[in-house]
């Protein structure tokens, strides 16, 4: 048997080695020892290792904040100005059904004192893209810090002609009421 510390051979009994005094290892791990042998390889699993997760690059996180961001502020704006769509809605449908006292209900005290109703009988009926309107597309809607708002697009008659519209209105006892409509180019 030899010392694992130093090298030296030991004799049998011995529970030190006589050249350095490194106590001698009893068992399985003496004779390794002794004979030079090495300690068993550890085992490995065989299971693949799972895949590594690519990173984004820094630029595309920015990219998506940025998009992001963008979808936000337009969701908030259109969602702000959702309730100004709604007066023109109706009255639009209700001139559609030839009902210009439910059409004339929709304005505000402000159109009214500048616009009688028998002005406004007349208006509408100087502009016919307004009691036949199929459809409109408002592409612009917008509202200011003086709680008034403005919308502008469309309005398809019901023979394909399509003619600019452009409305401005005011909160009204909470409401929004069509303050100026404007029918044909922008002014």
């Amino acid at each position: 048997m030899f010392c694992a510390n130093c090298g030296r051979e030991i004799p049998p009994a011995a529970h030190f080695c006589p050249s350095c005094g490194h106590p001698i290892e009893a068992g399985a791990d003496a004779v390794r020892a002794q004979v030079g042998a090495a300690a068993p390889a550890p085992s490995f699993s065989t299971s693949p290792a799972p895949p590594a997760k690519k990173k984004m690059a820094l630029w595309m996180k920015v990219v998506l904040a940025v998009v992001a961001f963008i979808v936000l502020v337009v969701a908030i704006a259109l969602w702000a100005t959702s309730g100004l769509i709604e007066p023109i809605d109706r009255q639009l449908n209700a001139l559609k059904r030839g009902d210009l006292q439910a059409a004339y209900s929709e304005v505000s005290t402000g159109f009214r004192d500048a616009m009688p109703f028998e002005k406004f009988a007349a208006f509408v009926k100087s502009y016919p893209a307004l009691s036949r309107n199929a459809s409109h597309n408002f592409t612009s809607r917008s509202t200011d810090t003086d709680g008034a708002g403005e919308v502008k697009g469309t309005l398809t008659d019901d023979r394909g002609g399509v003619m600019p519209v452009q409305y401005k209105l005011v909160k009204e006892n909470g409401a929004w009421k069509i303050l100026t409509i404007h029918v044909g180019p922008e002014k």
